[in-house]
């Protein structure tokens, strides 16, 4: 389906369009700026069923308060055209450096911290086996690390108690001005292990051992520990996997290059994790 964006914006906000321009760093959406003020996002075709429009709408209402995102403005529950005000000034990471690791940490204790809760969780385990439906087995990782991996993740999962998630913090969720940084794009957003939100920063920006020490020692402080440490390593070889099908089934349906460098880079870190 052909998307005339001029024509979405104007329907929606009933301005005029000033200017007009493509944003880097979507994957799963496309995202363009007007009038150097508003940001619309357009999903892409969808081969997944997890996503719930109104949840995220829902989840940004909540996180609200916390002013660790952007501000939403508009949000189509059934197609997923989305609003937001554009936050200037604003940067991807350059590199993964103590400035970047110490603000994510500092925002996603203040999120885990929150006391949000909502009525859906992120049911990982169950979006992993949607993914593999989707792909032949010619596709499949070595079934006893797998199998292994998800029984070391389910036997720990319940020694957290469940908060609210961002669920998927990629380099392009991630924005930073000054000494302020925000988490955007919140459609998956839901309750989960805290440890998910962990792992997911440390596999999807490929930290280095040191620096996921570091990172860590900055989330939990003084309750950092070698125990809490092999926990976040698990949901880590976890994500990888998890995440590695996802790419798969994407680059399947779209045939997009993105998504095959994507389950590249997992493989070759799953590939390591069993040497």
């Amino acid at each position: 389906m052909t998307v005339n964006i001029k024509e979405v914006f104007k329907d929606i906000t009933k301005k005029e369009v000033r200017s007009s321009s493509y944003l880097e760093g979507g994957i799963s959406n496309d995202n363009y700026l007007f009038n150097d003020s508003y940001v619309l996002r357009v999903p892409k075709p969808n081969p997944e069923d997890a996503v719930s429009y109104s949840h995220e709408k829902n989840n940004y209402k909540l996180i609200e308060p916390l002013k660790i995102s952007e501000k939403l403005l508009y949000l189509d529950e059934e197609h997923g055209f989305k609003i937001t005000k554009y936050i200037h000034n604003t940067r991807f990471y350059e590199v993964i450096n103590e400035e970047v690791m110490n603000s994510v940490a500092k925002m996603l204790k203040k999120l885990h911290t929150s006391n949000i809760k909502v009525p859906y969780g992120y049911k990982m385990f169950a979006r992993l086996n949607s993914y593999k439906s989707k792909i032949d087995e010619k596709y499949y990782l070595n079934p006893v690390y797998e199998d292994k991996i998800i029984k070391e993740v389910q036997k720990i999962f319940p020694k957290e108690e469940l908060t609210f998630c961002h669920n998927d913090l990629v380099r392009g969720n991630l924005l930073f001005r000054f000494n302020t940084s925000f988490i955007i794009d919140w459609e998956n957003g839901a309750m989960n292990n805290p440890l998910f939100d962990l792992a997911s920063f440390i596999s999807e920006n490929n930290l280095t051992g040191s620096q996921e020490e570091y990172f860590l020692k900055r989330y939990f402080g003084y309750k950092y520990s070698s125990l809490k440490r092999k926990r976040v390593d698990i949901f880590v070889a976890f994500e990888d996997v998890l995440f590695y099908y996802w790419a798969i089934a994407y680059f399947i349906d779209r045939r997009e290059q993105i998504y095959l460098d994507i389950a590249k880079e997992k493989l070759e870190r799953i590939k390591n994790n069993i040497n």
